[in-house]
């Protein structure tokens, strides 16, 4: 499995299914479906359009986004999604109230112990906890007069929401995600994949969607098990009975018999109930690139969705493993079914404590040079950084943070390289100018050193 993370560089705006109404709002996460998409489209800008590229190569695409590989959903720091199960404080003031009906104990609460408030459902949203969840939304409102009638051309005049790529302290929002690749993955399409690179995420990718994309392999986590496993729906889910038609959760019988059919091999029991199923029905699409087209669209259970499941005995950990891997339902290279599979409350994720960045210290340009001067290319960084600051002080564009992909600063870890980054995208001209100067006495010091 593949640890995903994405930096954010520009607002991010993610559309949902449109309502008819205005403005046009965004997810507050990046959908596995979009990261497929933005993945897709820097393969073709590497290779060519599968269509006109070598057999070998058309193979490669087609393992990487037409077949087992899936493409799990990217949630920000201090982000999650709440289950429907989860219970907490009506009014949300009380953020550390979180009851999980799946798992409840001893007792039910019937209000909120903190202030005595009524209870109520997670909604299935994606949700910001602490003080990561301000400064979320950014807005914009497009417009184009026509000339001849000098009022909005037709289809012209909206309004359109992104996610902010910034935090509540101004730092680059960061994602983190997975991405499981086939079993039949060639060598070289998984090394792609590990590759760090630029992606255009989302829409209006002219002046929004920057991310930069890291990958990186990693060994799986822990498992629980149990005679009765939650399976918590992390995006949409495309379930369908024997006969294809979309299948009723309300149904228990028909949906046990479902999902028995379908995952019994995998996790190696057989399921005896659904116990308890909280969930609600969306509908659900997308657009094709390739094709300019849509995407069909389904009926499905939608994210935040609950299953609790009852088995003849607790599937093997490593089978509920295979099982969070691959998902449930159809479509599954597209980014729908993803999935956890808990035998505990849930519980909300970790606040990232907002630290100050290098550049808030008494003297930033002191701690980038440092930073450089320690990954041992100290004069490879100076040669760099002089064209990098021209362009800057001249044009006021970045050149982007493309020299970190570089083969000789393989051997940098990630939290050197995302301290680089950040440098890089938001540094101030004078504290770049400051640190080139610094990093160049600091060269030639060292090298004073070793010549005496």
């Amino acid at each position: 499995m593949l640890d995903v993370r994405l930096t954010a560089h520009q607002p991010l705006a993610l559309g949902v299914r449109p309502t008819g109404t205005a403005p046009t709002e965004t997810q507050l996460h990046v959908p596995g479906s979009a990261l497929r998409g933005a993945l897709a489209a820097a393969w073709i800008r590497d290779h060519g359009l599968p269509t006109k590229v070598s057999p070998e190569l058309r193979e490669e695409f087609i393992a990487l986004f037409e077949s087992d590989t899936l493409f799990g959903s990217l949630f920000a720091d201090g982000s999650a999604i709440v289950p429907l199960s989860v219970l907490r404080c009506k009014y949300q003031g009380c953020e550390g109230v979180h009851v999980d009906a799946a798992f409840p104990g001893d007792e039910m609460p019937a209000a909120c112990d903190a202030c005595g408030g009524p209870l109520a459902a997670g909604r299935g949203e994606v949700e910001f906890f602490g003080a990561s969840g301000r400064r979320l939304v950014v807005q914009s409102t497009h417009l184009q007069i026509d000339d001849g009638t000098q009022v909005a051309a037709d289809g012209q005049l909206f309004t359109r929401r992104a996610l902010s790529h910034r935090d509540a302290a101004g730092v680059p929002r960061r994602f983190h995600g997975s991405i499981t690749p086939g079993p039949d993955l060639p060598p070289g399409a998984a090394a792609w994949l590990q590759q760090r690179r630029g992606l255009r995420l989302g829409g209006r990718r002219g002046t929004h969607g920057g991310v930069t994309y890291s990958a990186r392999t990693v060994a799986p986590q822990p498992l629980d098990t149990g005679t009765s496993v939650a399976l918590r729906l992390l995006g949409p889910a495309v379930l369908a009975d024997a006969s294809g038609l979309p299948l009723d959760p309300a149904d228990r019988e028909a949906l046990r018999h479902a999902l028995d059919e379908e995952l019994s091999e995998v996790l190696g029991t057989r399921i005896a109930a659904v116990q308890r199923v909280w969930t609600r029905r969306e509908r659900v699409g997308g657009w094709h690139a390739a094709s300019n087209l849509p995407k069909p669209v389904e009926l499905a259970v939608g994210p935040g969705t609950v299953l609790l499941l009852a088995f003849d005995r607790p599937p093997a950990p490593e089978r509920l493993r295979a099982l969070t891997r691959r998902g449930i339902g159809l479509r599954r290279n597209e980014g729908f079914g993803a999935l956890t599979a808990d035998t505990r409350a849930w519980s909300p994720p970790s606040v990232p404590v907002a630290t100050a960045a290098p550049e808030a210290s008494a003297d930033p340009a002191v701690a980038y040079a440092e930073l450089l001067e320690r990954t041992g290319h100290s004069a490879w960084f100076c040669d760099q950084l002089r064209p990098f600051l021209e362009e800057l002080d001249a044009t006021g564009a970045r050149a982007g943070t493309d020299i970190l992909s570089r083969p000789r600063l393989r051997n940098l870890t990630q939290d050197q390289k995302d301290d680089i980054e950040r440098m890089l995208i938001s540094a101030p001209v004078d504290v770049l100018d400051r640190t080139l100067r610094r990093l160049d006495a600091l060269r030639r010091l060292g090298e004073a050193s070793r010549r005496s």
